[in-house]
């Protein structure tokens, strides 16, 4: 079984697949990580960035207003004040590499999967304070089926966030019968009260013991349905750096309904944006099938 059917396979029976960059990247596709290690050492290295750490440290409730309610979390638009572009590091080349695009067609069954929400961050918190927002367990609401890809840029142990995924709890998997019948987005994601949080105590109880932790080393790629239980790390000390992109279906739920996702650039002050008439986006040549203009 070559590597992108073993991911595949993974996704569909346990809803998560993990792999290191040596194992999935050519070699001469190296640089586009490394690119990326270059604009965190400059972030991380940044005046403001630093400050903000320190007020995680101490005075979380600062942050909170500024932060999206998630006041551990420090993205590019912190670092850049705008979102993040073609030019920014090789984010958004990192995410279109064929390893990330074969996976999502094969696994989305489509020809062109389209990528959002291409983020970097870096994490920090501390363990006196209560885990909030996407510390605690939920299940992302973009569609029935759904493709994170999650990359580290540093050491991940059990005291600095690693990121937890509950097995077989997507949409339609085998979760101990309490997702049976459950195959399609209003099944499972549409009443207004579940918000995609744990329903029940049965819900919770397995969500904690059965979950797997990934804790990992820079280069580690985590890749999951995200439709299951899932928790953001809870950086007990230190930080975590890491990015994400999402790949969906062109008639994903919230594409199709454009409960937000009405292109590519829907938010182009804080998120991503693209000019799509520019030298830069052309030169992505097919790849550009899997942006939605």
């Amino acid at each position: 079984m070559d590597k992108i059917n073993k991911a595949v396979n993974d996704l569909n029976t346990k809803g998560y697949h993990k792999i290191n960059i040596v194992s999935a990247f050519d070699p001469k596709d190296f640089n586009l990580y490394q690119s990326n290690v270059d604009f965190f050492n400059k972030m991380l290295n940044d005046n403001f960035i630093q400050n903000e750490l320190n007020v995680i440290q101490t005075n979380p409730d600062e942050r909170h207003s500024r932060s999206g309610g998630k006041p551990f979390e420090i993205t590019h638009k912190h670092y850049l004040n705008r979102a993040l572009t073609l030019n920014d590091g090789s984010f958004f080349n990192f995410y279109l590499n064929d390893y990330f695009t074969k996976i999502a067609q094969e696994f989305l069954e489509v020809d062109n999967p389209l990528l959002f929400n291409v983020l970097a961050w870096v994490h920090s918190w501390k363990k006196n304070y209560p885990r909030q927002h996407s510390q605690n367990w939920h299940r992302d609401r973009e569609d029935y089926k759904l493709l994170k890809i999650f990359v580290y840029y540093s050491d991940v142990n059990k005291e600095n966030g690693p990121f937890e995924y509950v097995p077989k709890s997507f949409c339609g998997g085998d979760f101990y019968g309490l997702y049976e019948g459950r195959t399609n987005y209003m099944d499972y994601a549409s009443d207004s009260d579940n918000r995609g949080n744990v329903k029940s105590q049965e819900e919770l109880n397995k969500c904690e013991e059965t979950k797997i932790t990934f804790t990992g080393v820079p280069g580690d790629i985590i890749i999951t349905n995200n439709s299951g239980f899932h928790r953001g790390g809870f950086v007990e000390e230190g930080i975590r750096v890491m990015t994400h992109g999402l790949y969906l279906r062109p008639d994903a739920y919230m594409i199709k309904e454009q409960k937000y996702f009405t292109n590519f650039n829907y938010a182009s002050d804080s998120i991503n944006y693209i000019d799509f008439n520019s030298k830069e986006f052309q030169q992505l040549g097919d790849k550009r099938k899997h942006f939605m203009q």
